[in-house]
């Protein structure tokens, strides 16, 4: 019997990406194109607990084949699917606490976003600038995650020197959240700016797994994953240099030349 297929409605299908940060929930290899995948194979069902993010490769483990069971059951994937998404929401809220926890004179970003709401909601955001003190916190905030990354990447483990790209671009994902609080909300649309980040960074991957692998997907070898994961943390670290010098350029006092000079230069310190 045909099973009736409906359209997912787009802010249903928007918050599943979104929780599952645009990512298989059983692989968890960000560059992967996904879908999303009805649960109790019922392709009407579009209610938010019946679909999961699935790659192709995985989303193919749920059929039945050649008379053996499937790898990938209704309660294995719930499992993968929640177990993501709390992952996911920890690795937001460490990387949006990093962006805060930078000490602006004697009041943290945090104190001040908390106690102005005026900087998130008002149509003078676009207007206002972050504090100075943040912003030249940067280069040496970011030295420190490089820090932090480095033995990871030097392990010589395929899986270890991607994985310490992910976290790196998670907490430089925490700061363009936090220079988003100074822009109009419409600059947005619809979508809260970790929404919109997470789709232009997915988007990123794709864009260099399409370059790297020109003969088809998983043609390129480990090396390819390596490349295109630091490659999207250098795509990442741009945006937050182009964000800064859209926010600060008109400062007569902020020193956009030295900044960017030791922006670059953390990661060769």
């Amino acid at each position: 019997m045909t099973k009736t297929r409906k359209p997912i409605p787009n802010d249903t299908a928007a918050e599943v990406l979104f929780q599952a940060d645009n990512t298989c929930c059983v692989c968890r290899e960000r560059e992967k194109t996904v879908q999303i995948h009805h649960i109790d194979e019922n392709p009407s069902h579009n209610v938010f607990e019946n679909l999961a993010v699935l790659c192709l490769e995985c989303h193919n483990k749920t059929l039945i084949k050649g008379g053996f069971g499937r790898q990938l059951t209704s309660y294995v994937i719930t499992k993968y699917r929640d177990e993501w998404s709390k992952d996911v929401k920890s690795r937001r809220s460490l990387a949006n606490r990093r962006a805060v926890e930078r000490q602006v004179d004697e009041v943290s970003l945090s104190e001040e976003l908390e106690t102005k709401p005026e900087v998130q909601s008002s149509e003078q955001t676009q207007l206002k600038q972050p504090p100075i003190d943040y912003i030249n916190s940067l280069p040496t905030f970011r030295s420190a995650l490089q820090q932090q990354a480095q033995p990871r990447r030097d392990s010589g483990i395929a899986s270890e020197m991607v994985l310490a790209d992910y976290d790196y671009i998670d907490s430089l994902t925490g700061i363009l959240v936090m220079l988003a609080n100074y822009y109009s909300p419409k600059q947005f649309g619809d979508q809260s700016p970790q929404e919109f980040f997470s789709e232009v960074i997915a988007s990123r991957f794709r864009w260099h797994y399409a370059v790297a692998e020109p003969h088809g997907p998983a043609t390129g070898g480990t090396i390819v994953r390596i490349l295109c994961s630091s490659s999207v943390a250098s795509d990442v670290e741009k945006m937050i240099e182009d964000m800064v010098d859209a926010l600060m350029r008109w400062d007569d006092g902020f020193d956009w030349n030295n900044w960017k000079r030791y922006w670059r230069g953390s990661s060769e310190s």
